[in-house]
């Protein structure tokens, strides 16, 4: 998600850069804080109150983990567009398990065959916080189907196999496809690199940075 998160807010925003992307917001703001987060970094941090989206700077870009089908009918019936990315069952338990070890003080953040067993039993009878991955999937994927409009279906191996191909997909379906001229001056190309996972891994702000999600 978080390749994901800054190759939109790169696309929405590359009119404000003048294609200089050696100044860009990615270089100083995590891709996190770029796209906050709607149920930890926008509405849970507002105790008793609603938050006035309306202050936002356009375009106001937003991420979720939620499925499809928990997503308000707000959402659902306004002109909002969804892109919807997944990647293979195993890259996605593997993540899930390193990213629940550094929360779970009982593990000790060690990886055994046993806790591995434990992660691979619960995962195959759909126990996570967000339910079986396969419905979670799946709600995205036929939603794309029924209304292309409204939602994007990516896949993470076809972003790293194609990724100028799927990045061009990205950008129209937000309404902001690649002009001849950006084409011409390589800006997709440039985009692709100020992205990259090696890029993003490499910026100071990724390396030192502190998310807060409380």
């Amino acid at each position: 998600m978080t390749w994901l998160k800054s190759l939109v807010f790169t696309i929405v925003n590359r009119d404000k850069s003048s294609y200089d992307f050696s100044q860009h917001p990615l270089h100083t703001v995590t891709p996190h804080e770029l796209v906050p987060n709607l149920e930890v970094g926008v509405y849970k941090k507002i105790v008793g109150n609603q938050p006035d989206l309306a202050t936002l700077t356009l375009p106001r870009l937003f991420s979720t983990h939620l499925p499809y089908l928990s997503l308000p009918d707000s959402i659902k019936s306004s002109k909002c567009r969804v892109v919807y990315i997944c990647r293979n069952p195993l890259d996605n338990l593997i993540s899930f398990l390193h990213f629940s070890l550094q929360f779970d003080i009982n593990k000790g953040n060690k990886l055994d065959m046993g806790i591995l067993e434990e992660y691979v039993d619960k995962y195959c009878k759909g126990v996570s916080p967000l339910g079986p991955y396969e419905n979670h999937l799946l709600g995205f994927w036929k939603e794309s189907i029924e209304n292309p409009q409204k939602v994007l279906f990516l896949e993470y191996e076809g972003l790293k196999k194609e990724p100028r191909n799927q990045l061009k997909k990205l950008a129209e379906f937000v309404g902001l496809p690649f002009s001849e001229e950006e084409e011409k001056e390589n800006v997709v190309d440039e985009i692709i690199e100020l992205c990259s996972l090696k890029s993003l891994k490499e910026m100071e702000v990724n390396k030192s940075g502190i998310l807060s999600l409380v």
